[in-house]
C-alpha cells in the first residue's frame, strides 16, 4: 500500500512544484511577455502528448521524455496563469480626477483620519449617471467621512470623485516593496475621497457569495461586541473565531508575536482542526450505525464550510477547509485510508490554478510549509521519546507538532521578518488547550446566548479563557529575551536553509554520508553569505519623508525631531520647513549665512525660498509629495531662477541622503 501511496502522491506533488516554478519564474523575469506565444508552444506540446495517451506507449525511454515534457507543459501552464492575471490586475490609470462606481470589496477600517476600504472599480460615471468606460479592477480607496457618513458594508456601491494612482513603492525607506505586495493583493491603485466628493450607494442583498459571507462575519463580530467584553477581549474572540483581525492592536500583535503565537490570530489550519475534532467527538455516535462513517463524515464538512463562509471564505481558512475535506471524505471512500500529503499537494495545485498570485502570499507560503513540515518531521521528533503515560505523550506529541511547524518555517521567517520567538514551546503548550476552549464556548455563547442563565455561564466562559490566553502570552512577552531580534536571511541563506532541513530529513531517515556532506555544505554556504552581507553591509542613510527626517541603520528606522527643525547629523545639515516659522524671522547685520545642504518643504510651509535664501545657504531644495500642485510650481520656479537644486518627491515617498 506504501508504494501505491507514493505513487498517487509524488507525481501529483511534482507538478505541482513545476506549476509554482512557471508562475515564479514568468511573473519575476518575463512579466511582459505576451500569453499568445506560450499557448502555442503549449498546444504543440500536448498535440505531442495526446497520442500517447491514446496508444498507451510503454517504452522506458518514451516514458522519460513524456514525463518531462509533460512538466515542462505544467511549468507553460504556471507562465499562462501568471501572465493572464497579471493582465487582469494592470492598469493605466488617468491623472486626472474623475468620476468612478465602484463595489466595497472589504469592511471600511478606520486608519487615523480616514476609512481604508478595497474597492472593485466597475467603471467611470458618465453626465447622464450611467456607467460608460468599464474598468473591472481592484484598487485601494481612503475615504474621508463627513456627518452624512453612513455605515457601509462589503456589497454595497460608491460613487467617488478622485484621481486613482499606482501605488508608491519605496524599498530602500519603507524595507518591502509596497507595491508588490499590493500588487500580488490584486490592487492596481490607490485612491482618496475628500468628505462630499463621495457617496455611498445601499444593496441589501449583494450578488456576491463572498460579499454575502463578509456581511455574515460582520454581523457575528456585532453580536460579540454586545456582550459588553473587554476591547483586547473582544479583539482576540473576533480574530480567534471568525478571522476578523480589524481591532487587534499593534501592541496586542507584538505580544503574541513576541510569544511565537501569532498563528492564533490568524484563522488557519489549526482553528479548522480543532474544530474539525470537537465535531468529532460531538458526532462520535453516529458511526455505530450502518453508512454512518460517511454521514458523520459530510456532517463535518458541511459544518466545516459553514465556519468558512460564517469567516468570511478568507484564502487561509478556504484552503484548510478544503484540505480537511478532502481528508475526512477520502478516508471513507477509500479502504486504506488517506495520505495527508496529498491532500495538501492537491489543495495546493486546485489554489494556485484558482489564484497564482497566492504562490507570493506569505500566509499561503507559511501555511502551506507548516504543514508540509509537520508531515516530514513530527514523526521524526515524536519517535525520540516513547512512554507509556499518557499525559506525557500528549505532552511530547503537541511539542514535537509545534517543533515541526517552527522548523519548516524558520527560514521564511527570518527572511520576512528578521525575528524569532526562543519561547515558542512555552506558549504554544497553553495555546492548544485554550483555543480548544475559546473556540467551543464562541460556539456555545452564539447558540444559546438567548437562555437567561445557561447564555451567560458560556459567555462569562469565553470571557474568562480568553484573558487568561491574553495574559499568559502577555507573561511570555515580558520575559527578559523572549524574541531574537535583527536575524534576517537573505533569499540565498533561506533557500540553503531549506537545502539543509531537507538534508536533515534524509538523514534521519536513511543516515547516509551523501546527507550528512550535504548539511555540513549548507551550514557552510549560509556561514560565506552571512559573512558577506556583514562587509557589504548597506550604510548608514537619512530619509527625508512623510514630512519628518529618519534616521536607517540596517534594518532600525527612527524619526528624529527638534524645535527649530533644523538638524545637523554627522556634518550633513538638514531644515525640515513644515510650517510658517521661518516665515516672519529676519536676520540683521550678518556677515555670513549658516550653510543648509538640504531644505525639505513640507506641507504646512507657507513662505518662500526667496525668502529662505537671505537666512541660509540653500544647496538642495526637497519638495514633499504633500505640497500642491500650483505651490509646488511656484518653489520649482523659484530655486531655478536663485539657481538652486530642486528635487520633488512626487514620484517617490522619500529622499535618501547617505551618511
Amino acid at each position: 500500500m506504501e508504494n501505491k501511496s507514493r505513487l498517487v502522491d509524488y507525481p501529483l506533488f511534482r507538478l505541482t512544484v513545476f506549476l509554482a516554478a512557471g508562475i515564479f519564474f514568468f511573473d519575476r523575469f518575463l512579466p511582459d511577455l505576451s500569453v499568445w506565444p506560450l499557448l502555442l508552444v503549449l498546444s504543440c506540446l500536448l498535440s505531442f502528448l495526446f497520442p500517447s495517451v491514446i496508444f498507451k506507449l510503454r517504452r522506458p525511454l518514451l516514458n522519460y521524455g513524456f514525463g518531462v515534457l509533460i512538466s515542462l507543459c505544467f511549468f507553460l501552464i504556471g507562465g499562462v496563469l501568471v501572465l493572464f492575471q497579471r493582465g487582469k490586475i494592470e492598469y493605466s490609470w488617468d491623472s486626472d480626477k474623475s468620476c468612478y462606481y465602484g463595489i466595497v470589496e472589504s469592511t471600511p477600517v478606520l486608519k487615523g483620519k480616514t476609512l481604508r476600504s478595497e474597492v472593485l472599480i466597475v467603471g467611470n460615471v458618465c453626465k447622464d449617471g450611467t456607467v460608460g468606460k468599464f474598468i473591472d479592477r481592484n484598487i485601494l480607496l481612503y475615504l474621508m467621512p463627513d456627518s452624512s457618513y453612513c455605515d457601509m458594508q462589503c456589497g454595497d456601491g460608491i460613487v467617488f470623485y478622485s484621481s486613482i494612482s499606482k501605488p508608491i513603492s519605496d524599498v530602500e525607506f519603507m524595507g518591502f516593496d509596497y507595491r508588490r505586495y499590493l500588487f500580488t493583493k490584486g490592487i492596481s491603485g490607490t485612491a482618496i475621497a475628500y468628505a462630499g466628493n463621495w457617496t455611498a450607494v445601499k444593496i441589501d442583498d449583494p450578488a456576491s457569495i463572498r460579499h454575502k459571507a463578509l456581511r455574515c462575519r460582520d454581523k457575528v463580530a456585532d453580536i460579540y461586541r454586545s456582550w459588553g467584553m473587554d476591547d483586547d477581549v473582544q479583539a482576540v474572540v473576533s480574530a480567534l473565531t471568525i478571522g476578523d483581525k480589524s481591532e487587534l492592536t499593534d501592541e496586542l500583535k507584538a505580544v503574541y508575536s513576541a510569544a511565537g503565537t501569532s498563528h492564533v490570530l490568524a484563522l488557519s489550519g489549526l482553528h479548522v482542526g480543532i474544530l474539525s475534532g470537537i465535531l468529532y467527538l460531538l458526532l462520535y455516535p453516529l458511526k455505530r450505525f450502518r453508512g454512518g462513517r460517511l454521514l458523520h463524515s459530510l456532517i463535518v464538512v458541511g459544518v466545516l464550510w459553514a465556519f468558512a463562509f460564517i469567516s468570511g471564505l478568507s484564502p487561509s481558512v478556504v484552503r484548510a477547509v478544503t484540505m480537511c475535506s478532502l481528508y475526512l471524505v477520502a478516508s471513507v471512500l477509500v479502504d486504506n485510508g488517506f495520505c495527508g500529503f496529498f491532500s495538501l499537494s492537491l489543495t495546493s495545485f486546485l489554489m494556485l490554478v484558482y489564484q497564482p498570485m497566492y504562490l507570493f502570499d506569505i500566509s499561503f507560503q507559511l501555511s502551506f510549509v507548516a504543514v508540509l513540515s509537520i508531515i516530514v518531521f513530527y514523526p521524526v521528533f515524536s519517535g525520540l521519546v516513547q512512554c507509556r503515560n499518557r499525559f506525557v505523550t500528549y505532552l511530547w506529541n503537541t511539542l514535537s507538532v509545534s517543533m515541526a511547524a517552527q522548523l519548516g518555517t524558520l527560514p521564511l521567517i527570518l527572511y520576512y521578518f528578521g525575528t524569532f520567538p526562543t519561547y515558542f514551546l512555552l506558549a504554544n503548550l497553553v495555546v492548544g488547550p485554550l483555543a480548544i476552549l475559546i473556540l467551543s464556548s464562541a460556539m456555545a455563547s452564539l447558540l444559546l446566548s438567548g437562555l437567561p442563565f445557561v447564555g451567560d455561564i458560556c459567555i462569562k466562559t469565553l470571557e474568562s479563557s480568553t484573558t487568561l490566553l491574553n495574559n499568559i502570552m502577555q507573561f511570555v512577552h515580558d520575559i527578559e529575551g523572549a524574541q531574537v531580534s535583527s536575524v534576517n536571511f537573505n533569499w540565498m541563506q533561506s533557500l540553503f536553509a531549506f537545502i539543509l532541513l531537507l538534508s536533515l530529513f534524509m538523514y534521519f531517515r536513511k543516515h547516509t554520508s551523501g546527507s550528512l556532506i550535504s548539511i555540513l555544505l549548507s551550514l557552510c554556504f549560509i556561514g560565506v553569505v552571512e559573512m558577506y552581507k556583514l562587509r557589504t553591509q548597506v550604510p548608514p542613510a537619512l530619509f527625508l519623508a512623510r514630512s519628518e527626517l529618519y534616521i536607517r541603520n540596517g534594518k532600525d528606522m527612527k524619526v528624529i525631531t527638534t524645535e527649530t527643525g533644523l538638524y545637523n547629523i554627522k556634518g550633513i545639515r538638514v531644515g525640515v520647513m513644515k510650517s510658517a516659522y521661518w516665515r516672519d524671522v529676519r536676520l540683521k547685520s550678518v556677515d555670513k549665512l549658516a550653510t543648509l545642504d538640504y531644505v525639505y518643504i513640507c506641507r504646512g510651509f507657507s513662505g518662500s525660498i526667496e525668502h529662505l535664501a537671505t537666512l541660509f545657504d540653500i544647496k538642495t531644495v526637497v519638495i514633499d509629495s504633500s505640497v500642491s500642485e500650483r505651490y509646488r510650481q511656484f518653489l520649482k520656479n523659484e530655486c531655478e531662477r536663485l539657481n538652486i537644486s530642486c528635487h520633488e518627491n512626487s514620484g517617490q515617498p522619500s529622499y535618501r541622503i547617505l551618511l
